[in-house]
Order: C-alpha cells, then sequence, then structure tokens
C-alpha cells in the first residue's frame, strides 16, 4: 500500500536522497535516545556520568530536531510540488481535449480528483515522513532488543509480523471499497449539482424536488456503506495490532522470566524498549486508514490523466498552423454526426448535411427543440468531428490537423454560454470601444470594466448575453454566431438587434450565423435554413 505513496513522491524533482537521509537520521536519533535513557538509568548514582548522559541526549535530541524538521519541510514543499504539477498538467490536458469527453465525463468527476483528492494527498506529506522515520526507529530498536535478549526479538518479530499479515489480508479489500466510495462520492456531487443548478425547476415541483433528494440519500447511504465496512476492517487491524502489542509485553514480563533468570536481569530495559516500539506502531497503525485513502486519490488522479491520455492517442496531432482569418466561402459536404452511447448504440443522428456559408453572409436557423440545430454549429465551428462527409474552407479541406486554426474564424455565444469576468486573450482593451459598447447594449450603468475585470456579473440572463455579445465583438472575427442570443431581452432591444445591431455587423464585412424563432425578422437574413429531426432544409430566402 505504501509503495504507491513513495512512487508517487519520487516523480518529484526535491532533494529526495537528502529527505530520506534525514529520515533515517531522525529515526536513529530517536532511537539513540532510547539507548542512552536506558543507560543512563542504571548510572544514576554516578554524578559525573550523568552530566556525560545528560550531554549526550542533549546532542542526539538536538540531531532529532533539526533532521525531523528539515525532512518535514521538504517532504511538504515536495509533495505540494507534484500537486501543483499534476494539476496544471492535467489542466493543460483538458484544455487540448475535445468537447466530447468533457460532455462525457462530466465535470463532477473532473473537479473531484483535483480539489478533494489532492487537498488530501497534500496531508499525507508528514504522515509519509513520519512513517519511513517509525520504520527506522522500530529497526534500531529490534537492533538493541536483540542485545539484550535475542528470544525478546523472536517473539516481538512474531507479533509484529502477525500483525502485519492481518493488515496485508484486509488492505486489498479495504482499497476497493475505499474507490467504490470515492466513486459513489462524485455521484453524489453529480447529483448535488441538480439541486444548485436546478434549485427553480426543483422550487416549483414538490415530486421533483423529493425524488432528486432520494436519490441523493441514496448515493449517500451507498457512500457510508463502502466507508463503514472498510472502517470496521481498519479498526479490526488496529485492535489486532494493540491486543498483540499488550499480549507481547505480558508473556515478556510474566512468562518468559519462568523460564530464563538472564531474561529477569535486563527484564526492565526489554520492558522501556517495547513500550519505546509502541509509539512507532501506534503511529503506524493510526496512519492506514489516511494511506488507504491516499491511495485512492492517487489513483483517482492517474485514472483521470490516463483517460485523457487514451482520448489524445486517438486524436491527429494538432499541425501548428497560422489563424484562418478569412475566406470566401464555407462548405459542409455531405457530413453525418452520430451522437451514441457507451455501447456505442446511436442515439440520435445528423445526416447528410449540405451547407454553403458565403462571406459576409446573414443566415438564420430555425428548428424544434432537439431537431439538432446546437449540433450543426459544433459541426460548422469544429467542436464535433463529422463522423462522414467533409468541411471546406474554399477549396482547402479541413481535417483533425488544422481544426484548430479553422476554429478561429468563430465569435460564438451559445444558450449556455460561458460569461468570463475578464476579457482573456484581447491584450490591450480599447477602452472607448469598450465604454461605446456598453452604452450600445444599455449595460453602462450596470456593470465597468476596472482593473482589468467586469465589476458586476450579477446580472439578468438578458443582460449576461448582452455582456457576452460585446465580448465577442471585441475579438473582432470574421464569423458570428448568435444561438438565440435574442431571447430573454425586452421587445424593443431585440428589434434593435435585428435590424440595427446585426446589419452593422455585416456591414463591418462580418459574417453572422443566428439561431433563432424571431420569424418577424426573417427579412433582415439573408437565409434561412430550418433543421428538422437531424436534416437541414432550406426554409426561407429573400432573395437579396
Amino acid at each position: 500500500m505504501i509503495v504507491k505513496l513513495f512512487d508517487f513522491f519520487n516523480k518529484s524533482d526535491a532533494p529526495k536522497t537528502q529527505i530520506m537521509l534525514m529520515g533515517a537520521l531522525s529515526g536513529l536519533a530517536n532511537g539513540l535516545i532510547l539507548a542512552i535513557i536506558n543507560v543512563a538509568a542504571e548510572q544514576v548514582s554516578h554524578k559525573s556520568a550523568e552530566a556525560k548522559f545528560f550531554l549526550l541526549f542533549l546532542i542526539a535530541f538536538a540531531l532529532f530536531i533539526y533532521t525531523q524538521r528539515y525532512a518535514l519541510s521538504q517532504a511538504t514543499i515536495a509533495v505540494e510540488e507534484l500537486i501543483l504539477q499534476i494539476r496544471v498538467r492535467i489542466a493543460d490536458k483538458i484544455r487540448r481535449s475535445e468537447l466530447r469527453f468533457l460532455e462525457e465525463t462530466g465535470s463532477a468527476s473532473i473537479y473531484a480528483p483535483l480539489t478533494r483528492d489532492s487537498n488530501l494527498i497534500s496531508q499525507m506529506a508528514l504522515v509519509l515522513v513520519m512513517t519511513g522515520q517509525s520504520v527506522i526507529v522500530l529497526v534500531f530498536s529490534a537492533i538493541y532488543l536483540a542485545w539484550l535478549s535475542p528470544l525478546s526479538l523472536v517473539i516481538t518479530v512474531v507479533f509484529i509480523g502477525s500483525t502485519i499479515i492481518v493488515f496485508l489480508s484486509h488492505e486489498k479489500k479495504i482499497s476497493q471499497e475505499l474507490q467504490s466510495a470515492s466513486q459513489k462520492e462524485t455521484e453524489f456531487f453529480e447529483t448535488f449539482g441538480h439541486i444548485l443548478e436546478g434549485f427553480k425547476e426543483l422550487k416549483i415541483n414538490s415530486r421533483k424536488n423529493d425524488d432528486v433528494f432520494w436519490h441523493i440519500e441514496q448515493v449517500s447511504k451507498e457512500t457510508q456503506e463502502f466507508k463503514v465496512s472498510s472502517g470496521l476492517r481498519l479498526v479490526t487491524t488496529i485492535m489486532f495490532s494493540q491486543v498483540s502489542f499488550y499480549l507481547l509485553l505480558a508473556i515478556l514480563i510474566f512468562i518468559i522470566p519462568l523460564f530464563s533468570e538472564t531474561h529477569s536481569d535486563v527484564i526492565f530495559k526489554i520492558t522501556a524498549a517495547i513500550l519505546f516500539i509502541m509509539g512507532p506502531i501506534s503511529q503506524f497503525a493510526g496512519a492506514i486508514p489516511m494511506i488507504a485513502k491516499t491511495n485512492v486519490a492517487i489513483e483517482s488522479l492517474y485514472q483521470l490523466e490516463a483517460q485523457l491520455d487514451e482520448v489524445s492517442i486517438h486524436q491527429t496531432e494538432q499541425v501548428s498552423t497560422p489563424p484562418i482569418e478569412r475566406f470566401q466561402e464555407i462548405r459542409l459536404d455531405d457530413m453525418t454526426f452520430n451522437f451514441s452511447d457507451k455501447f456505442g448504440k446511436i442515439l440520435f443522428s445528423l445526416s447528410s448535411i449540405n451547407l454553403t456559408l458565403k462571406q459576409g453572409e446573414m443566415l438564420f436557423i430555425v428548428g424544434g427543440n432537439g431537431s439538432g440545430k446546437s449540433t450543426l454549429l459544433k459541426l460548422l465551428i469544429g467542436l464535433y468531428y463529422p463522423t462522414s462527409g467533409s468541411l471546406y474552407v474554399d477549396d482547402e479541406q479541413i481535417d483533425s490537423t488544422n481544426y484548430q486554426s479553422y476554429r478561429e474564424l468563430f465569435a460564438i455565444i451559445f444558450t449556455d454560454f460561458h460569461l468570463f469576468d475578464r476579457l482573456y486573450g484581447l491584450g490591450e482593451i480599447d477602452e472607448s470601444r469598450l465604454k461605446s459598447l456598453l452604452v450600445l447594449m444599455e449595460l453602462d450603468k450596470k456593470t465597468k470594466y476596472i482593473d482589468g475585470k467586469f465589476t458586476n456579473l450579477e446580472l439578468s440572463t438578458g443582460q449576461k448575453k448582452r455582456l457576452a455579445f460585446i465580448t465577442a465583438v471585441l475579438e473582432d472575427k470574421p464569423i458570428y454566431i448568435f444561438d438565440e442570443l435574442a431571447a430573454d431581452q425586452d421587445p424593443l432591444f431585440r428589434k434593435r438587434f435585428y435590424e440595427i445591431i446585426l446589419p452593422d455587423l455585416k456591414k463591418q464585412g462580418k459574417t453572422i450565423i443566428a439561431v433563432t424563432h424571431d420569424d418577424k425578422y426573417f427579412y433582415t437574413a439573408d437565409r434561412v435554413v430550418k433543421m428538422d429531426s437531424g436534416k437541414l432544409v432550406d426554409y426561407y430566402s429573400t432573395q437579396k
């Protein structure tokens, strides 16, 4: 079990040799303190000897304090550096992954390893050093015990060995149960997210509210069962170690002296040595639950990273090419896309998508819920790869080697958009233009851009969409895609959006694609197409 921890620790750039050396010296100094105290106890009547042993005690104690502090400090730094590296590494791999992976994995499965599990690992640094030190103390104490009484050492080894065997017999099952508990906790966070994110829906529907809560209760109970089961196994192991220790003391103190007179002469020293050994054994036994949980946490981080690596293996390496900044036409040629479950069963399909988008065109997309509008947009901007068919920019085919260059053509606001508090990726901000856009979007009284971020994001849904529109416009991309952006807006603003704001963008040479249901403004578009059960059909043309 502890091998996995040392393997994790071994990946750091910390001075591992020095840490282990200092940890070993700390354990050795701890053992020396035992020997000095025992020998000094025999010489208590000799004043000169007492002073000498007191001096030796102080030296051993100072060595113990210095070496332990160094080992603990450096181990803490090393573990935190490892957590920093793995968090940054995973964050980098996530940002380079594909949208389908994130949609299928779920945010809770990503947040848990990076927060709960990494915090647990960071607490393990001190335990790891103390456990290593305990091993050194046990070795030194065993040597000292062998010098006092070889028979006592043999009996002690038998009892400690029995404890280790019991522990190892339970360790695999404990790890499995803790792993299952960790998975259930992730499921709990996913379900609990329904309460926070769907609060309004649950508040007006008692049956739905009760059903979600019932599910949370069930998941919590299952988590509890796994944790209780693993905890009881740990209790059995710890109790067995304590019972073994006290039986060991009883045998060495009450039984062995009956058969060995020489043993009686050193019984005091043997008792002191056994009592001294009890500390490291108790410390190790107390660390077992945390070691087991930390191993599960490490495994969760490794599994998440392995998933990301597996996804990246199936992706063609992106070629570093400059962003595509202009085009004459974009063509989707007989594209299909399939949504499949984990068993490969197709749940929904877009089939035979043929669409040509001209530079400077304003295109509206209509269709009912579930017709495939958002999926079409994700195919168009390269967030989804087609199951079959081709994508062209002018005469250049876009494939997995240059998708990122193609994506740079677009600024997009989905219905489930994320509103950033800063204007990331824009470098120097034209503050006068930003202020004029805030006035245009009627947000100048609601928020400001001060010290590199917006002062207020506590806005209505419609206002958030308008602020997202401002950030999109500032990106100054050739193509703008708005997914139901006019929804949640008042009628006056909606009219201005279709009749003034969008045409103004078009006059600037921008290409505009808008998903909308506002049929009264279809005349402002060059074309309207419709998604119907995964198929794209012409719907309306102004014939401009």
